[in-house]
């Protein structure tokens, strides 16, 4: 027979998991998801497209600022653009993979150090920044494409498409030029709280690395 003492510490720590399962639920959401990270897929594709969107927002910033016949980094605006456009291609690439991969994955849910403000903000600014990095290459594509210019890559380029469409030429390039004048503050904004949050060592960099706990 168990003993008294025995069953009433087994039925404490039950009580006392059940309180702590109950808090942690109606503060943080779920806590068994919370606790886990993205797949290696999602994880790999994040770091495979942070670079790319960087350069390509990078180098567009830095033609801007390069006048004519000038050179920034050995470079002039000509080839800034061009290796602006290569990024994006190499974006666009990613898009879909990087899309499937999270409508597909398992959800990951909330910081545990997150309150239910930041939870939300989150949220927002990620469905936005989903949002920017889609636009973006999508424009950057079309705009290429059927505007008889064809895409950049790196040395290797894609020709257009044979029959131009200069309306869908036009309206990409003001959907691209409107959104990418104000979604690039999206980025900081996001590296920017990835930031804050490491501070809190929320485990927010243990999530989203590809390789934690020596997985391949």
């Amino acid at each position: 027979m168990i003993s008294k003492n025995l069953k009433f510490g087994i039925i404490s720590k039950y009580v006392t998991l059940k309180s702590l399962e109950s808090y942690t639920s109606h503060k943080y959401g779920s806590c068994i998801m919370s606790l886990t990270g993205y797949t290696f897929l999602q994880s790999s594709l994040h770091w495979f497209s942070a670079p790319a969107l960087l350069s390509s927002i990078g180098l567009v910033l830095t033609a801007q600022q390069t006048g004519k016949g000038e050179k920034t980094f050995g470079m002039g605006k000509g080839d800034l653009m061009y290796y602006h456009k290569s990024f994006g291609t190499l974006s666009f690439f990613l898009l879909l993979p990087r899309l499937s991969t999270k409508l597909l994955s398992p959800k990951v849910g909330a910081l545990l150090t997150s309150s239910s403000f930041e939870q939300k903000a989150a949220n927002i600014s990620h469905r936005l920044l989903y949002g920017f990095i889609t636009v973006m290459p999508v424009t950057g594509v079309a705009m290429g494409m059927w505007g008889g210019k064809g895409l950049p890559f790196f040395g290797r380029d894609f020709k257009a498409f044979q029959k131009k469409n200069g309306t869908i030429a036009k309206y990409s390039f003001k959907i691209h030029k409107t959104i990418g004048t104000y979604g690039k503050y999206l980025v900081p904004l996001h590296v920017g709280a990835a930031g804050v949050h490491g501070l809190q060592k929320g485990g927010i960099m243990w999530r989203i690395n590809p390789f934690r706990n020596g997985r391949m």
